[in-house]
């Protein structure tokens, strides 16, 4: 399906860069590189320097190099085309100006791009998020995890598993159109077979929807302990920058201030509190409750003591088995009770704290190709299980045996079947599909 409109936009950044990159699709894209002055068209996926040309009056607007990708061969699917030009923004301004005049072309919508190239069945739904996903990602983790998404794994897996399903429906729609028939009882173990395998798939990429959370959002540790401890001196040294005011003064920080870490490619937020003690100051005790909220709601608290810092009752009951207990100040005054032990004046012990936290926080993929869940995917996903299970429990009641009622049976396989037409955009996705493709910008 090609839309009928040409339509254009900045892919690349804004603002002032080297070079620049403007996209066109649609059916028009070769006329407009013709009224810019390409003449002299390039053969497809070859790129060429040509002097773009003002339409309306003839004045040279840059020395670009232009791409042509055919219809179908491209990323939308549409005829398509690529002007990289000078990145100076009154270049570019020019050139989507010139573009601008053009009949049948207009400005792309946010995301546009990719959303023909959805309708024209160039990427499923999941290949979009997981290309938003990488657009975004931050740490090379996330990079790596939205790059098996983007080249479709989980698409291909639900593909698989729909295809499963499909072949099992088929041969329960065979028992009703010939019902008359002897059906072999083989053919329903082959059915719960299939349905079996289709359930452990499902369970175990379930298994792994918090750590796919993880993977998008980051873990969180909550930097805790009394004033004076020298959380924000951590934090600081943590990010390896002044993030936070650091002062002798007790109650200098009075709200939760976030730092986002890359730990080895994995993203870590790390949240340093106000400190914890009991005043009657109105100001900090807001702080203080911000404080209690990070620990509560943290993957991982750091509670930080010193000599002249101890660890109070107050705060030992925001800490869970995992958390650590980092003692600050060892140059001042060692503790041999405390198995992290830091000096932020120097920085001694923070190899060592990193590799704690990274070890508490159990950074790894435990499936070793984890996709990156959405909230959508893990509610279709559990979805398609529930209508697996009404299926099995069907079948293990000798009271309402399959045999007996197979149209009840493929009504509950179909229902699972559909659930996860939705993750790839096969089925049912319409009104979800503008609010996915706003995420993207102009020129995707």
């Amino acid at each position: 399906m090609t839309g009928l409109d040409t339509i254009y936009a900045l892919a690349s950044a804004r603002g002032r860069a080297g070079v620049s990159v403007i996209r066109i699709s649609g059916s028009a894209s070769d006329d407009a590189l013709a009224a810019l002055g390409v003449t002299a068209l390039p053969e497809p996926r070859v790129a060429r320097m040509r002097r773009l040309i003002d339409p309306q009056d003839g004045s040279v607007l840059d020395d670009a190099l232009v791409l042509r990708f055919s219809e179908g061969a491209s990323f939308t699917g549409e005829s398509s085309a690529e002007i990289q030009c000078h990145g100076g923004p009154a270049v570019v301004a020019a050139i989507l100006a010139a573009l601008g005049t053009l009949p049948s072309m207009r400005l792309a919508l946010p995301g546009e791009f990719t959303r023909r190239a959805f309708d024209n069945g160039r990427l499923d739904l999941a290949q979009i998020e997981g290309l938003s996903d990488l657009i975004a990602a931050e740490t090379e983790a996330q990079r790596r995890a939205a790059l098996r998404q983007a080249d479709g794994s989980l698409g291909r897996a639900v593909r698989e598993w729909s295809a499963s399903l499909t072949t099992g429906l088929a041969l329960l729609e065979a028992t009703i159109d010939f019902a008359d028939e002897d059906i072999p009882d083989e053919t329903y173990t082959v059915v719960s077979d299939r349905v079996f395998h289709v359930k452990q798939s499902i369970e175990a990429l379930l298994s792994n929807a918090q750590f796919s959370e993880r993977y998008r959002d980051g873990w969180r540790v909550a930097v805790i302990g009394a004033p004076n401890a020298g959380k924000s001196s951590l934090l600081n040294a943590l990010a390896r920058r002044d993030v936070a005011i650091t002062s002798p003064i007790a109650g200098t920080t009075r709200d939760a201030i976030e730092v986002a870490l890359d730990f080895d490619g994995y993203p870590v937020t790390l949240v340093d509190t106000a400190g914890l003690r009991q005043t009657t100051d109105v100001v900090e005790n807001i702080g203080i409750d911000r404080a209690r909220l990070s620990a509560e709601t943290a993957d991982l608290r750091l509670a930080v003591v010193a000599p002249d810092a101890p660890l109070d009752a107050g705060i030992r009951s925001l800490l869970r088995d995992t958390d650590l207990l980092v003692w600050n100040k060892a140059d001042l005054e060692p503790n041999s009770d405390i198995d992290i032990k830091i000096s932020t004046l120097n920085d001694d012990g923070l190899e060592n704290l990193t590799r704690a936290i990274q070890s508490r926080l159990d950074l790894a993929d435990p499936s070793g190709a984890s996709a990156l869940l959405r909230d959508r995917h893990d509610a279709a996903l559990r979805d398609a299980l529930a209508a697996i299970e009404r299926y099995e429990s069907l079948a293990s009641d000798p009271a309402s045996d399959v045999g007996d009622t197979p149209e009840i049976a493929a009504e509950h396989l179909r229902l699972a079947r559909a659930s996860l037409g939705t993750i790839t955009g096969d089925v049912g996705v319409e009104r979800l599909l503008d609010v996915i493709f706003s995420e993207f910008c102009l020129g995707k």
